[in-house]
């Protein structure tokens, strides 16, 4: 059986008065869900899009394994930002005043906001992938080549997205999309009906995954970044102390090697194309940190005090706070292509090309 209730009367019945009055709310709909989320996302779409475009070019080969992780957070991102882009549409409130035959808060929390949670997920877990491959390059480089591989790279990227998608699919049945009478519209329209176990259901699903798979992976990325920073600061320092017969010996080698045309075969070459990976790797993690803080901070707040919930008693501060938040996921999404673009000479001259024959 479905109980047939509107989204704004499954909060709790608490006779509190709203943080963010509804007027208030209104100007933040306006500004953060209309205007600034459509035009970042907008751009978030075309940048990952020329992404997924310049780095499927730029090849998969076992030299070049973390293209692989980059093509999937690629793929996310412009997920997210695609869905974050309906969320945008259909929050405006232009477009709700429009003669709608369906509730477009509620279709697009079911439609977007939680698709957009299944692929922020997904690039939090290949961030932290990401991070953790280039510390081991950095830590163990000898012994990376056997612990991870491209097989088991693409094994790690696909088990991402099925597990994510499945880990939302319960929402899916406690939450659907039904007609239903709305009074303050006079109307029967499309919206959300609820089945009987559905707090149930989002009691188990809410936590895993907003806590038990985003905090940790939260965490282990400031890890990963922590150590990957301090072994490139350290081999840094050994290069300014290095002696002159260090550089005589680097000199001779590379002499030795002038017309080898395999990277591998230069161990001066891998390690400064490893050294300018592993800092753009980092500029990666940091830019995650930063644009993803807040979120885990409200994920947190939410579990703690279900008031904070999308259906709780604040729940207008919720959705003031989400706008912020989805604001800088959609930031950092983004955002990649600039940091692609400075620190990967490939993958510039590959861009290059393309937008000169566009």
């Amino acid at each position: 059986m479905e109980c047939n209730i509107t989204f704004k009367d499954c909060g709790e019945n608490n006779v509190q008065p709203p943080i963010v009055s509804e007027e208030l709310f209104f100007y933040f709909r306006v500004v953060n869900w209309s205007i600034l989320l459509g035009v970042i996302n907008m751009l978030g779409v075309l940048s990952n899009a020329i992404n997924m475009v310049v780095i499927y070019k730029m090849g998969f080969a076992e030299k070049n394994s973390i293209n692989l992780s980059l093509f999937a957070l690629a793929i996310s991102d412009f997920g997210s930002c695609v869905t974050s882009l309906f969320l945008s549409v259909a929050r405006n409130p232009w477009f709700r005043q429009l003669d709608l035959s369906f509730e477009s808060d509620e279709v697009s929390h079911l439609l977007g906001a939680w698709p957009h949670v299944a692929f922020t997920k997904i690039t939090t877990l290949i961030t932290a992938f990401i991070a953790f491959e280039r510390c081991l390059c950095v830590w163990m480089p000898i012994k990376i080549r056997t612990i991870i591989t491209r097989k088991r790279i693409l094994i790690y990227l696909i088990a991402c997205y099925i597990l994510n998608f499945a880990s939302i699919a319960p929402l899916f049945y406690s939450n659907r999309l039904g007609s239903k009478f709305y009074t303050v519209y006079n109307k029967t329209m499309l919206g959300l009906v609820f089945s009987e176990n559905r707090k149930e259901i989002e009691s188990i699903v809410y936590p895993m995954i907003n806590i038990f798979i985003a905090i940790p992976a939260f965490i282990f990325i400031i890890i990963s970044t922590a150590l990957l920073v301090a072994k490139l600061k350290e081999k840094s320092e050994w290069r300014m102390k290095s002696t002159y017969q260090g550089h005589n010996k680097e000199k001779k080698t590379s002499k030795n090697n002038q017309s080898s045309d395999n990277v591998d075969g230069n161990d001066k070459n891998v390690t400064s194309k490893d050294q300018k990976v592993s800092k753009m790797v980092v500029m990666i993690s940091v830019l995650f940190i930063i644009c993803f803080f807040p979120t885990v901070g409200m994920q947190m707040i939410m579990w703690l005090d279900r008031r904070f919930s999308v259906n709780g008693v604040y729940r207008n501060l919720n959705k003031v706070l989400a706008s912020f938040t989805f604001l800088l996921e959609s930031v950092n999404a983004a955002l990649n292509i600039m940091i692609y673009y400075k620190n990967s000479s490939n993958y510039k001259a590959l861009f290059d090309r393309i937008v000169s024959t566009c």
